[in-house]
């Protein structure tokens, strides 16, 4: 049966209102899809079951962000899952190795992932999202750095930066919104990227 994405649309909102019945609900409508997708990809049930605790938490936290004009809600929470999926094949790969980009280093090569589940959509993607940061001051580069690469809540960027919060959402908007003029130049990887904005 297909997933209804306007009853997801308005449990997101409820979701960014603290409303924790919508979350369940949102939960049940998506586990089944959001599971698969990430069983796919780690091959590995257990890392799957603990990669789709992260995803439902990252959603619960940041459910504010969610742009209905950018995505459907199940490619919002797929483009989360295959994030965290990717970041969990880090770390079993090597403890020691460094999962994600250094802020004031978003030009360095990424490193290579050698999972053949997850090389495809891996390198256009990231090609593409380094290219669009370069849209960016480097206080809005910083912020969507912080929030869609280290998964921090608004608050939590706010303690990092020393910036009130209201500057942290007013930033965060004005970036989103040059990342979008931006993928309307590049309609190839508008699927792709837009689920992260």
């Amino acid at each position: 049966m297909a997933i209804d994405q306007k009853a997801l649309k308005t449990m997101l909102t409820l979701m960014s209102e603290d409303n924790k019945k919508a979350f369940n609900q949102f939960y049940d409508a998506t586990i089944g899809l959001t599971f698969a997708s990430i069983l796919r990809i780690t091959s590995n049930k257990q890392l799957a079951e603990e990669v789709a605790s992260d995803v439902y938490m990252q959603a619960w936290q940041t459910a504010a962000s969610y742009d209905s004009n950018l995505s459907a809600p199940t490619t919002w929470l797929l483009m989360i899952a295959r994030s965290r999926s990717l970041d969990a094949l880090r770390r079993e790969k090597s403890a020691t190795r460094n999962q994600l980009p250094m802020i004031e280093n978003y030009d360095a090569p990424d490193e290579e992932i050698t999972s053949p589940l997850t090389e495809t959509m891996e390198v256009q993607s990231k090609v593409a999202l380094r290219g669009l940061l370069k849209v960016l001051s480097d206080s809005e580069r910083q912020m969507i750095t912080l929030a869609f690469y280290k998964d921090m809540s608004h608050i939590e960027i706010a303690k990092y930066t020393g910036k009130p919060l209201g500057s942290v959402k007013t930033t965060l908007r004005r970036a989103q919104g040059a990342l979008r003029s931006a993928l309307k130049m590049a309609t190839p990887l508008r699927t792709e990227a837009a689920g992260i904005l």
